[in-house]
């Protein structure tokens, strides 16, 4: 596609009016629609809130998992129910060395779900827990879902994180569709009108499971140049340069769905500024401390702007596209390959 600029479109591509027919009705039932859970990586909490020898209960597409983390650092992610007379594993359980062990008999299962011993000492039973495809990358646990319990055919990729500052967090949970996150990316105008950037400028590229906008703009009066990679529908990672300043903001963005109607929006916040980098480490941690700050509330302030029609936002299939929004119809169509097939054609 090539590149538009929202400021300029209009003008170059005359709008006809077309006369619509008016829309009445009388009848009630109207809402947000639902769709069916995405295919993909997703994540399911931040690593450093999953301590050695801890164990958490999750919300996931519609159920509950249990993240545990061994003695030696492994993270693990399963069906929270234990094959031998379905104790729930998020309540009681707990890990002993590299073992999670059953709070009902005291069953332990070792880091590859397999029972290896009981508490009485009798032969254990050839069992094993339902564990999930689980992935640990750039501060996230991340788990694997698809409705053909398909194994994972894609990988996410690891972050250069040299220079980089140490990460600040955020967790939201919000109505609606974790779609609209990545959706966002593909949406220039919303850019300009919702958040006050000008001259905006994109392009896209799409490869497979991964879509990578470009966007250049000016906020503040600084030219920015932005690159948003969607890694599926459950991740994006945001870089802006501001080259003046020597500056990289990055924004790790995540989204799962919990229920029909309700998402996990998490965001992890890092800098790197070229001359700070430079700096000896101790020295350079102090520094990015106090400008991450600053730059992190302005990023949540930016996102939030987008929270009140995120959470009430209706999704529209056939939306009534105007010029400057290429990049939307190209997004619709990338996003089917998530769903199960024909539900999104």
């Amino acid at each position: 596609m090539d590149a538009f600029s929202t400021a300029e479109q209009d003008s170059v591509v005359p709008i006809t009016l077309i006369s619509a027919p008016a829309h009445k009705r009388s009848a009630t039932g109207i809402g947000q629609i639902a769709l069916p859970y995405p295919n993909g990586w997703f994540a399911a909490g931040f690593s450093h809130q999953l301590l050695a020898e801890q164990v958490q209960r999750v919300s996931f597409m519609g159920q509950e998992l249990v993240l545990y983390r061994t003695a030696s650092g492994i993270a693990r992610a399963i069906d929270p129910y234990c094959p031998h007379l379905g104790a729930h594993l998020g309540y009681g359980g707990k890990v002993v060395g590299e073992e999670l062990v059953c709070p009902f008999h005291g069953l332990a299962f070792n880091p590859d779900g397999l029972c290896v011993r009981t508490a009485g000492g009798q032969k254990p039973p050839v069992a094993a827990l339902t564990q999930r495809y689980t992935t640990e990358v750039d501060g996230v646990i991340f788990v694997w879902r698809h409705q053909d319990d398909l194994p994972p055919y894609w990988q996410l990729p690891v972050l250069d994180r040299a220079g980089f500052s140490q990460g600040r967090y955020e967790n939201f949970v919000l109505q609606g569709l974790c779609q609209d996150m990545t959706e966002n990316s593909a949406d220039p105008l919303h850019f300009a009108y919702l958040h006050g950037l000008q001259e905006v400028v994109t392009r896209h590229q799409e490869d497979r499971h991964q879509m990578t906008y470009t966007m250049q703009a000016k906020v503040f009066g600084q030219a920015v140049n932005m690159k948003m990679r969607c890694f599926g529908l459950g991740y994006a990672v945001g870089e802006a340069e501001f080259a003046r300043l020597g500056l990289i903001a990055r924004t790790q963005a995540l989204g799962t769905q919990i229920t029909p109607l309700s998402w996990d929006f998490r965001m992890i916040d890092t800098i790197r500024v070229e001359r700070v980098s430079r700096l000896p480490h101790r020295l350079q941690r102090l520094v990015y401390a106090a400008l991450l700050l600053y730059i992190h509330r302005w990023f949540v302030k930016t996102v939030k702007e987008d929270f009140d029609v995120w959470r009430n936002r209706r999704f529209v299939e056939q939306p009534k596209l105007i010029a400057g929004e290429g990049n939307m119809a190209v997004y619709r169509r990338w996003t089917t390959q998530f769903y199960p097939q024909g539900d999104l054609e």
